[in-house]
């Protein structure tokens, strides 16, 4: 059985090309991590439980915690988006406008 891509968050930022980007398993539980930029020059980084085992469920929790942090003023997305074992380029995300 094809798995479906969640493409809620990526469509709007840039293509991801792998579907499982900004997730890691520790354990049982999904997790996110990813890096944003202020409006002062500072950054900062993200690690957060996402509360699930479910890889589906993940990709939707990540997209819609991206989309949310993304919307916040100030704040610049640093995503990374790239197939496994590839170099990605790196994409800056203006709000979620």
């Amino acid at each position: 059985m094809k798995q479906r891509r969640s493409t809620t968050f990526s469509a709007r930022f840039g293509p991801a090309t792998h579907p499982d980007h900004h997730l890691w398993r520790n354990g049982r539980r999904w997790w996110i991590a990813f890096t944003f930029h202020t409006a002062d020059h500072r950054k900062g980084r993200v690690r957060r439980s996402l509360d699930t085992c479910d890889l589906g469920e993940a990709r939707v929790r990540r997209d819609a915690f991206l989309a949310r942090f993304a919307a916040q003023p100030g704040r610049t997305l640093s995503l990374r988006y790239g197939a496994a074992g590839e170099p990605a380029p790196l994409l800056c995300c203006e709000g979620a406008a």
